[in-house]
């Protein structure tokens, strides 16, 4: 009978359920079992059930009487939100659920692993000893961190350790007395690894970010920064999503120079401070699967007392460059199939200047624009567009801009679509209120009319595998009537014609000829547009030459811009770049040349040579490098090296670099040397 059920068991396995009163149960299954009044023992392939874990050992004890399992030899647990357990002891009190170890090697779904000599646990919590931790492989890991004690929460996956070593490659590198995360790739409340960096004038920069996940839409984060040498503050960022289709950022930042600082570089301020707000919606008030209507809002916005207040950020929000002059946008538009209006304001701050006070402000411009539509006939169409704008400043002459356009237009097709004619008028109207001063007149009104006449033409033509797309036009325009008032515009004031100019039309022929060639997959290959224009009435009656090409060849890709001034017999501006891109590399050369001739505006002189280069060596290795460098002075401009190594554990970031950077004295050349260490999941 015994030969029998022992091969009933080895065949079926042997189940044992044993209920306590209201703690659960627990269900063994082994090929051997032993088994008297106040022990159960079982050996070979035993597998434990016990609440949400799956247990394996190579033998497992139950004390009935102390309702207490122990399991011995390779124990394997897998339960608890993802977690495993292997560990050579495993002793469960069913009467009290509490766990204890020895050798405890336990892991979860992040692939985060550690080890400890000893350790307990009670409902999913742990007390660990003489704990190691790490992503890495578990033979050498290529940094890990030792400490004496630990709380890890499985179920919120978040641990507390006291007396952290961080060692990276065998060597340490951090010691933390006290520290807690998060070992979840989820985003949760805790401290950000510090960034660390030095800079000859202002000491050791030392930045320790602090995390708030207050709910799933929002965050925040703090920055609180030292410079050893130069001042203390910090930032704080709010993060946002108020809908499934808007967002925003809200950052605030303060900080305080040291007195000996600000008299060393003669700032004339010891504070830098501001707010920058971001927001984007790609709906706000309509629904145009109902209404037909759409609409939109961004807001990009700085206040700040300095440029400083941005130079001190370690990371930066999304604004419209590092420069003296800041611009804050705000826009809103709504549209449907026939018209388009848009609400927009401008803010600019000189950080230049001691006030904004004489610094124009566009606040708001407003448009109205009626989409290309038909009159009376397919081939006669029309458009128009209303804006206004009002350019306000506390000390100065302000200005309220209202202008109407309203172009008409016929146009036909001759000579079998081969040729195509339009002949257009075009109104304009505008009118300026002047104020915040006294002034002989305080408006002014212009309004004139244009004739156009219109030659143009689309052709293709395909050869072979190649498409080509000719595009030849010619227009002339003829001035009609024009109208000032209440005097003409050379007889305002200097500082009102400071605000707008009129130019009033001339007669002009305007030629220009556009090329594509496309292959059979409608991929643009070549690409080329010639324009001039000519003002018989003017002196130098020949505008600049423009032309402009694209060459798609392969990975190659080669671009040239050049204007030619005909009355100089020179060259004004030409731009040339090449590049190559590859799967594992991509290489750009830049020549860029401006020359300041007479007869445009001024803009400064330019002849600067660029080189960019990105290299994957291979699946954990990426490099950079670029610089521009002038040719006239013959000096670099900006340069900068770096690269990233990554593997699945852990990633670095190091680059060096030089930096035009703006201050609120000028600008000065940065140099910095930058080290990042990311160890994943935690940084």
């Amino acid at each position: 009978m015994y030969r029998f059920l022992r091969a009933v068991l080895l065949f079926f396995f042997f189940t044992l359920v044993y209920a306590t009163e209201n703690k659960g149960k627990i269900e063994i299954l082994a090929k051997d079992v032993n088994a008297t009044k106040t022990t159960i023992s079982t050996t070979k392939g035993v597998v434990v059930y016990y609440k949400d874990s799956v247990i394996k050992a190579d033998h497992a004890t139950y004390d009935k009487i102390k309702k207490r399992l122990i399991l011995e030899g390779n124990v394997e647990s897998i339960g608890y939100k993802g977690t495993k357990e292997h560990t050579q002891y495993m002793q469960i009190d069913t009467e009290h659920n509490e766990v204890y170890f020895k050798k405890l090697f336990l892991t979860n779904e992040n692939d985060v692993w550690l080890y400890a000599q000893k350790g307990y646990r009670h409902e999913g919590n742990y007390t660990l000893e003489e704990t190691i931790l790490s992503s890495c492989e578990v033979d050498h890991p290529l940094w890990h961190m030792r400490f004496s004690h630990s709380l890890y929460d499985s179920e919120k996956q978040y641990m507390k350790i006291y007396s952290a070593k961080v060692y990276f490659m065998d060597a340490p590198i951090f010691y933390f007395p006290y520290l807690a995360f998060s070992t979840s790739k989820e985003r949760s409340t805790g401290f950000l690894f510090p960034l660390f960096g030095y800079v000859p004038d202002e000491g050791f920069v030392y930045e320790q970010p602090f995390f708030w996940a207050i709910n799933q839409r929002m965050d925040i984060e703090l920055n609180p920064q030292i410079r050893t040498k130069r001042s203390y503050g910090g930032y704080a960022t709010l993060r946002f999503v108020d809908t499934d289709h808007s967002s925003g950022k809200l950052r605030v930042g303060y900080f305080k120079d040291k007195s000996d600082y600000v008299a060393k570089h003669h700032l004339k301020d010891d504070k830098h401070y501001g707010v920058e707000f971001n927001y984007e919606a790609s709906r706000l008030f309509t629904d145009s699967n109902k209404s037909g209507y759409h609409d939109g809002l961004y807001i990009n916005s700085t206040y700040l007392n300095d440029i400083d207040y941005l130079n001190l950020q370690k990371r930066h929000l999304n604004h419209f460059g590092l420069v003296p002059i800041q611009e804050s946008r705000l826009n809103y538009f709504l549209y449907n199939d026939s018209y388009y209006s848009g609400l927009n304001a401008k803010y600019f701050i000189d950080t230049r200047r001691e006030n904004n006070d004489k610094t124009i402000q566009i606040l708001p411009a407003i448009q109205l624009h009626k989409y290309l539509s038909a009159l009376l006939a397919d081939h006669l169409t029309y458009s128009v567009d209303v804006q206004t704008k009002n350019l306000y400043r506390k000390a100065g002459t302000t200005l309220m801009q209202t202008e109407v356009k309203v172009p008409i237009e016929f146009t036909v097709s001759l000579l079998a679509d081969y040729l195509k004619v339009s002949a257009g008028e075009d109104l304009y109207y505008s009118n300026y209120q002047f104020d915040n001063g006294k002034f002989v007149y305080n408006d002014f009104t212009y309004y004139a009319n244009i004739h156009r006449l219109k030659l143009f033409s689309d052709l293709t033509k395909r050869y072979g595998e190649y498409i080509h797309v000719m595009q030849p036009s010619l227009e002339y325009i003829k001035p009609g009537s024009s109208h000032e008032s209440p005097v003409i515009y050379n007889k305002l004031s200097s500082e009102q014609r400071s605000l707008f100019n009129v130019a009033p039309p001339e007669e002009v022929y305007d030629f220009s000829i556009s090329n594509y060639v496309y292959d059979h997959n409608a991929k643009l290959k070549f690409y080329q547009h010639l324009s001039q224009k000519y003002y018989p009435n003017r002196a130098h009656q020949y505008t600049d030459l423009s032309n402009e090409m694209l060459f798609n060849i392969q990975n190659w890709t080669l671009y040239n811009y050049i204007e030619y001034a005909p009355e100089s017999n020179s060259i004004r501006e030409a731009s040339t770049s090449i590049s190559l891109t590859e799967k594992r590399y991509k290489l750009m050369l830049s020549h860029t040349y401006r020359k300041t001739l007479s007869g445009k505006a001024k803009k400064r002189k330019v002849n600067n040579l660029d080189f960019q280069m990105k290299y994957v060596v291979n699946d954990h290795i990426n490099i950079g490098a670029a610089i521009a460098y002038d040719i006239d002075d013959a000096a670099s401009r900006q340069w900068s090296l770096g690269g990233t190594y990554h593997q699945n554990c852990w990633s670095m970031d190091a680059s060096i670099r030089q930096d035009i950077i703006p201050r609120p004295t000028g600008f000065s050349k940065d140099n910095t040397f930058y080290v990042q260490f990311n160890f994943i999941p935690f940084g």
